[in-house]
C-alpha cells in the first residue's frame, strides 16, 4: 500500500512561491539518513561537480475545456488525454453520466461529439472545428492544474507559473512539477559548479486524475502508460555519466520513470510507452538520486520515492516537512534525495 499521512489543507499551495526558486527545499541524504532545511536557490550547495541533472521538456497544452451539452444546456467539464487522429481525442468528461455516444458538446468556438464512451473513465471525443486545432485549444482551453489547486480553475497566471522554463515538447496535460522551481539564476549557479544537465521528453498523463485504488477490483492501479523519448544525444551524454561513475539525478518522477524504462538502451528510443510501475524493491539502473514535490498522501508517486528512501525514512522526510511548515503538491516545496 502506498504511504499514508494527514495532509491539512493549510498546506496545499495555491500559488507558487515568487520568484519560483525560493521555494524550501528539504534535503535527504541517504547515507547518514540526515534531513537538511534549506531553499532551491541553494541546490547546488548539496551537489556535486560532475552531477547530471536531467530535466523533462515537456510542455503542457491548455487541455482543461468548459462546455455545454447542446441537448440540454447542462455544464460538461473536459480534461483532454491524447490526440488518436486528427481532431480526435481521448479525454475524461465530468460528469461523464450526462453524455453518450452522439451527445453534441458546445464550446467557445467549435464542438465536440462523443464518438466511444468506454467503461473506465475515458471516452473519445471527434471535434468539429472551423480553425486549427493549436488555435481552438488556446482560444477555448485552459491549464489543466489539479483539482487541489482553486477547484482545478486556472487563471492567466497559471500560464506561467504551470510551466516549466524548459518547455519545448507539446503533450502533456500536467505538469513535471519538480521543475518549476528551477530559474535562469539557479541554473546558472548549477553551470558554475560543474553541475551537468540534460533533457527528454515524457508527455504527463491522466495519473494525476485517476483513483490510485481501482474502484472495481479494490487493487491498486498502475501509473497507466507515458509516452518518452530520449535522442541519441540524450542517450550518450547519460551513458558518458554512468561510464564514468558519475551521479544522475532526476529532476521529477517523470523523469524517473522515463530513466529507468530506457535504462541504457542503445540510440534514439522514439516515441515510446511505458507502463514502468516503480515501486518498493525496483532495482534503480539509472538513477542514482530524485529532485522531487510532495505528494499527495497514497498516490503511487510516493511508491516510486519510497523505492528510494525506504518507507522509515520516507516518513521522517514527510513528518518533518509537516512540522515545519512546508508546502505541499504541484506549487509547494520540493525535496532532494541523494
Amino acid at each position: 500500500e502506498p504511504y499514508q499521512y494527514k495532509l491539512p489543507d493549510t498546506q496545499i499551495a495555491q500559488r507558487p512561491c515568487y520568484p519560483y526558486h525560493d521555494a524550501q527545499l528539504l534535503v535527504v541524504r541517504r547515507d547518514d539518513r540526515a534531513l537538511l532545511k534549506s531553499t532551491f536557490i541553494q541546490l547546488s550547495d548539496y551537489l556535486q561537480a560532475g552531477d547530471l541533472l536531467v530535466f523533462n521538456d515537456t510542455k503542457v497544452i491548455p487541455a482543461r475545456l468548459f462546455g455545454t451539452k447542446r441537448s440540454t444546456g447542462a455544464a460538461i467539464e473536459v480534461l483532454l488525454l491524447r490526440a488518436l487522429e486528427l481532431n480526435q481525442w481521448t479525454a475524461l468528461i465530468r460528469p461523464k453520466k450526462r453524455v453518450d455516444i452522439g451527445t453534441i458538446i458546445d464550446f467557445e468556438s467549435g464542438s465536440a461529439r462523443v464518438h466511444e464512451v468506454h467503461d473506465g473513465p475515458e471516452v473519445i471525443l471527434n471535434f468539429d472545428l472551423e480553425v486549427d486545432f493549436e488555435v481552438f485549444l488556446e482560444e477555448s482551453g485552459v491549464m489543466p492544474i489539479p483539482p487541489y489547486i482553486r477547484k482545478g480553475r486556472a487563471d492567466s497566471k497559471d500560464k506561467q507559473d504551470y510551466q516549466s522554463r524548459f518547455a519545448k515538447t507539446e503533450g502533456s496535460v500536467a505538469a513535471p512539477t519538480a521543475s518549476l522551481h528551477f530559474t535562469d539564476e539557479l541554473m546558472q549557479q548549477m553551470q558554475a559548479k560543474g553541475i551537468a544537465s540534460t533533457f527528454l521528453t515524457l508527455h504527463v498523463g491522466a495519473a494525476s486524475f485517476l483513483p490510485v485504488i481501482d474502484p472495481v477490483t479494490g487493487q491498486l492501479s498502475s501509473p497507466g502508460a507515458e509516452y518518452y523519448r530520449i535522442s541519441d544525444a540524450q542517450s550518450a551524454v547519460l551513458m558518458e555519466a554512468k561510464k564514468a561513475k558519475r551521479r544522475v539525478i532526476a529532476v521529477g518522477t517523470t523523469v524517473a520513470r522515463a530513466l529507468e524504462s530506457w535504462s541504457g538502451l542503445s540510440g534514439d528510443t522514439g516515441l515510446n510507452p511505458t507502463s514502468l510501475f516503480i515501486q518498493p524493491g525496483h532495482q534503480w539502473r539509472v538513477c542514482d538520486g530524485l529532485v522531487t514535490n510532495f505528494h499527495q498522501p497514497g498516490t503511487t508517486h510516493l511508491l516510486l520515492v519510497e523505492a528510494l528512501l525506504g518507507r522509515s525514512l520516507l516518513d521522517e522526510a514527510y513528518q518533518y516537512a509537516l512540522g515545519s511548515d512546508f508546502r505541499f503538491l504541484s506549487y509547494g516545496d520540493g525535496m532532494c534525495i541523494v
